[in-house]
Order: C-alpha cells, then sequence, then structure tokens
C-alpha cells in the first residue's frame, strides 16, 4: 500500500461518523436486505465513503456530497453499537436458507465487526496525528482526487465540504486531547513531521493552494455554467479556505507545538497503555491470523535468511562478494549501479526523465497483458494507468494504487513516487504488484463480480490485498518474466524488503527497539536504512507484517492444493478460487480453498 493501498478509506471508516446509537428496526427479513440496509447505514453515517468508493445517486442511494464525516466521540462509539447491532442480527439467519455467496459474504461482515469490537478497548490508541494517515493526506485526497465535479451541484457541494473543515478539526483536536489525558501520545519526530506536512500545506497563498487549483481546474472544464458564475465559485473556495481551512490547519498545529513538550523519542507502542496486547491486536487485524509478535518475529528472521543466501548467488555471480554483513555485499551493489549514469539502469535527473519512467512503467503493463490468459482464467475489463504521485503526498507517502470507483468514472491508477527517479530493474516487479496481476487484477476482478455486493468495497483486508500483491510478484519470477540478473535481484530486493518488515515492525513495537537499532537492522541486512520507513512502522503497528504473511498463507495453499489434487491442480483454477470471492481474511480464504480441494 506507498505500498500501501486506500489509506484513506481505512482511516474514515475506523472515524466512522455522525451522533447515531445504533440501526432502528427489526432484523431486516432476509440477508440480501440486510447486506443493502448495511450499505445505506453506512454511507448515511459516513458520506465521505460514497465519494471514495463512487456511489452516486444513480445508484439508488441517497449521497451527502456536501457533508463530511463526523469524527467525534460520539460518532465513534456509535460505529460500535453499529457492528454490535449487524453482528446481532447476522446470527439470526439459518444458513440452510441462504447461498454460499450470502454465506460468505455474512461471514466477512461478521468477522471484520468481531475483530473491530475485539479492538474497542484500544479506540483511543490509533494516533491522530500521522503523517501518512493523518487529516492532511486524507481530506485533500477527498477534496481533490474523490469529489467529483461534473455539475454546478457537485462545485457547491464542494464548497460546502470546505466550510466543514472547522468543525472537523474540533473534533479531532478533542480527540487528541482525550487520548493526552490517557498519555497516548505520538513519538515527538512523528509529530515534528506532521507539523512540517501541515505548516508546508498553508504556506502558500490561498489562490495557490491545491484545494483552489483542483477546484478551478475541474470547473473550468464545465460548460453549462457561465464563466461568471464560475468566478464567483472561485471566490467562495478563495474565502473557505482563507476563513476555515487555514485556520483550522494553524489550530492543529499551534496543537501540535504543545504536545512536542510532552513527547519521548520512544517508537514502539508498548509504551502505551497496555500497548503489548493493543500490539498483538493490531497483528490480528492487520494479517488476519492469530500469529505473536515472536511467531512473526522469527519467521522474518527465517524469511531474510533465506532470501539473502539467494540473492548472495546472484551478487557473486556480478563479483560482489565481498562484505561482514550481507548489507556490506548489497550496498558496494548499489554503489557500482550509482556510481555514474548508465541508461540500463537509471533515467536523467530531468522532467522528460520522469515522463519516460512512467512511459515505460505504462509499457510493461501493456507487454504483461499479454501474458494474462495462460495464467488467468478471470481477466478485468477496467484498465489501469500510470500517474504521478499529487505533489502534496511525495514527501510522505510512497508508491501506491487506487482502484476504478464503482460508478466507472475513471481507471484504475497506479500512482508512482517520481520524487526519486525508480532503479531500471526494480520497475517490473513494482508494476506487477500495484497493477497486474497484483492489486489492480484483484481489485478490479472483485469488483466487476456479478453477486458483487457494495459495502465489500468498504473493507480492507490487508492481509489478502498486499499478499496477493506479493504473490503476484513472486508469480513473475516463477514464470521468467524477470529476464535477467538485474531484474532477478530487483525482484529479491522487494521480497527481503518485506522480510525485513516482519522483523524491524516486531521489533519496534514488541521488542522495544529504537529508531537507530531499526535502521541498523535494516543497513545491515537490506543495504540500505530509511527512518522515513521507520516513522511509517510507528505510526501504523503491524500493517507492515501484513505482506509477507499474505504471501505465505497464499503459497501454503496453493501447495496444499498441488499435494492433494495431483495431476488434476490447474493453476489457472486456483487463481480463479483466490480471487473471484474477492478480499478476505486469512482463515477464511483457507477455508474457501480447502472446500474447493475437497470438491
Amino acid at each position: 500500500m506507498k505500498e500501501q493501498l486506500l489509506i484513506y478509506l481505512g482511516l474514515s471508516f475506523m472515524l466512522l461518523s455522525t451522533v447515531w446509537s445504533f440501526p432502528q428496526g427489526d432484523v431486516p427479513d432476509n440477508i440480501e436486505e440486510l447486506f443493502d440496509r448495511y450499505t445505506r447505514d453506512i454511507i448515511e453515517l459516513n458520506p465521505e465513503i460514497a465519494s471514495e468508493i463512487g456511489i452516486t445517486e444513480e445508484m439508488g442511494f441517497t449521497v451527502k456530497k456536501d457533508e463530511l464525516t463526523d469524527v467525534s466521540e460520539q460518532a465513534i462509539m456509535s460505529e460500535y453499537n453499529l457492528f454490535r447491532t449487524y453482528n446481532s442480527w447476522l446470527k439470526t439467519y439459518n444458513k440452510a436458507e441462504i447461498t454460499l455467496s450470502q454465506q460468505l459474504d455474512a461471514d466477512i461482515l461478521y468477522w471484520y465487526h468481531d475483530t473491530k469490537l475485539q479492538g474497542e478497548k484500544y479506540r483511543h490508541h490509533q494516533y491522530i496525528i500521522n503523517h501518512l494517515l493523518g487529516i492532511h493526506n486524507a481530506l485533500t485526497s477527498l477534496m481533490t482526487e474523490y469529489h467529483t465535479i461534473e455539475t454546478f451541484k457537485d462545485a457547491e457541494d464542494y464548497i460546502s465540504r470546505l466550510g466543514n473543515y472547522s468543525d472537523k478539526f474540533k473534533q479531532l483536536l478533542e480527540g487528541l486531547k482525550i487520548r493526552e489525558e490517557k498519555g497516548i501520545i505520538p513519538p515527538i519526530f512523528i509529530i515534528e513531521k506532521m507539523d512540517e506536512v501541515m505548516s508546508d500545506f498553508i504556506s502558500v497563498d490561498e489562490k495557490e493552494n491545491l484545494l483552489y487549483t483542483s477546484f478551478r481546474d475541474r470547473v473550468k472544464k464545465l460548460q453549462n455554467i457561465d464563466e461568471k458564475t464560475k468566478e464567483r465559485l472561485y471566490q467562495s473556495v478563495e474565502d473557505n479556505i482563507k476563513n476555515c481551512v487555514y485556520p483550522s490547519y494553524r489550530d492543529f498545529i499551534a496543537h501540535l507545538k504543545k504536545l512536542q513538550q510532552k513527547a519521548t523519542y520512544d517508537a514502539g507502542v508498548w509504551k502505551l497503555p497496555d500497548g503489548d496486547k493493543y500490539y498483538e491486536y493490531c497483528l490480528r487485524y492487520h494479517t488476519t491470523t492469530t500469529l505473536s509478535p515472536e511467531e512473526i518475529h522469527q519467521i522474518g528472521i527465517k524469511e531474510v535468511e533465506r532470501i539473502q543466501k539467494e540473492m548472495k548467488e546472484l551478487l557473486a555471480s556480478l563479483g560482489f562478494t565481498e562484505g561482514q554483513t550481507f548489507g556490506e555485499i548489497q550496498s558496494k551493489y548499489w554503489t557500482a549501479m550509482y556510481s555514474k549514469y548508465d541508461e540500463r539502469f537509471q533515467y536523467p535527473e530531468s522532467e522528460e526523465g520522469r515522463k519516460q519512467a512512467l512511459r515505460d512503467y505504462q509499457a510493461i503493463i501493456y507487454d504483461v497483458e499479454k501474458k494474462l490468459p495462460q495464467l488467468f482464467p478471470l481477466i478485468p475489463k477496467a484498465p489501469v494507468i500510470v500517474m504521478r504521485v499529487p505533489d502534496f503526498q511525495e514527501s510522505t507517502l510512497g508508491t501506491f494504487y487506487q482502484p476504478p470507483p464503482l460508478d466507472g468514472s475513471r481507471e484504475g491508477i497506479f500512482y508512482a513516487n517520481l520524487s526519486r527517479l525508480p532503479f531500471k530493474p526494480g520497475m517490473k516487479t513494482l508494476t506487477y504488484h500495484e497493477s497486474i496481476p497484483g492489486h489492480h487484477f484483484q481489485f478490479a476482478i472483485e469488483r466487476e463480480a456479478p453477486n458483487y455486493r457494495i459495502f465489500r468495497s468498504i473493507f480492507f483486508f490487508t492481509a489478502y490485498a498486499e499478499g496477493w500483491a506479493l504473490y503476484a510478484e513472486k508469480l513473475a519470477k516463477e514464470q521468467g518474466w524477470y529476464e535477467d540478473v538485474y531484474t532477478k535481484l530487483g525482484y529479491l530486493n522487494s521480497e527481503l524488503f518485506r522480510a525485513v518488515r516482519l522483523v524491524v515492525d516486531t521489533g519496534i513495537h514488541y521488542k522495544r527497539w529504537s529508531r537507530d537499532r531499526t535502521y541498523n537492522y535494516m543497513v545491515d541486512n537490506l543495504g540500505w536504512g530509511s527512518y522515513r520507513q521507520i516513522n511509517r512502522y510507528c505510526v501504523w503497528p503491524g500493517q507492515a507484517c501484513a505482506y509477507k504473511i499474505g504471501e505465505l498463507k497464499m503459497l501454503e495453499l496453493r501447495e496444499r492444493a498441488k499435494t492433494k489434487l495431483g495431476d488434476r491442480f490447474d493453476i489457472k483454477e486456483f487463481h480463479r478460487v483466490i480471487l473471484q470471492h474477492g478480499s478476505a481474511p486469512l482463515e477464511i480464504l483457507e477455508r474457501i480453498v480447502d472446500e474447493w480441494i475437497e470438491s
């Protein structure tokens, strides 16, 4: 996900909206009515979700496009009441009277609610001050990427949403005060980073801010609005940025500066009240398994050793053998690759170089599309395109994928962060991960399924989605899509990075490693270290562990199917089973595969 996907979707649903106690009325007559009612309740409670996933009134839903999500304490409690009510209703249906598809979706819905309810006691542990998932990236993405502007009303709704920034930020500040009273304060380096990115955002004139320029550029294209009206709309946006958005940011930044006086450099969530148990919950939520921190740490160590052994052989074939640690050997390889410009490996540091990188990413997609039918019986209809990560996200987010919205208004997007130009031999691996047959393949197939229920778009199971994307990388290796030693090393470096994450994430939050110790481990085992990456693990405990755990489970299930089915095993059918039901917790995915094997 950024090697992470749908950050905004995950955050906004965790902070559910509006003052609302629980669903009213009796148990829905049938389970399809429950699914439909649940979707409507979520959209009613959280108006931002409809914009994020592309739900429109033309699809038969009431959409509050002029509102922002309420993130008050009362709203958060409403979320848990919602989960309890729907889970109690789900228990009332007779399994013999519903279809297999309905049962699967019911099980996934129940699992999600049950797992969220297990975390109710930790509802204040999630950092509001968060340079990745924080209010800056979340709201800016909503307004500039998800809030479509195709009519005059869309433009007015945009202005109304800007006007709601004050209430939103006040609610967040109240949440910060509650956390402060409980001793839940992020590390000082996270607060400083949040201060930096938010201060940068409001450092420009209102008419140069992305909230203004994005609005202006889209409204300019509307044919049914006269120029005088457009100018009035532009002025309203400028006024709201000046009188509402910027003051809200300044108040938040002022509070950040006060919190810096109370913050420490301790990186892990172990420092929080009942922090060890909270971390166990984070691992449960993200990996969708019951693996303990120690088990995940040991899996990481073994995977790091296995991958390094394979990489050493390839590095030796290129003459890189000397070094006291693997990191030293790898570092010499990287130094050699970047010591002088070589067009086989590098792009010129220029705007043309960045444009060429985007074209080359797209060319990789076009090439792999030809190879898909031999491995997959399901091919998504929606295309995927490559775009640059927006400027406001370049310093905090990496490369990421954004699924096509449900209304079909645009393609899937593979966002490439070009603040640093890519190393050419690593581009295939990244493309397979973020687009096809990785994230785009998985999300588009799920949303194009004939029995797809909209509420499934609200959930994101990290281990499944990121596990599949890593599986896609490995599948490319197995199929020979990495044609030379450099692209093979590019893949293995990506795999090693994900294995190292198992070690460092558990190291920070379970073994109480400092940032410096974590950095040194990365240097010794990757050949490079990144405090930017470490900051990510600090604010998103457990998430980085889900990638490798998900991939390993899928490989385990494939091997199980091969062993039990023998000559009857068909890789295309295995992929159908993994993908056709959509994103699911790993324990439910395992049940699906086992039932297929026994059928």
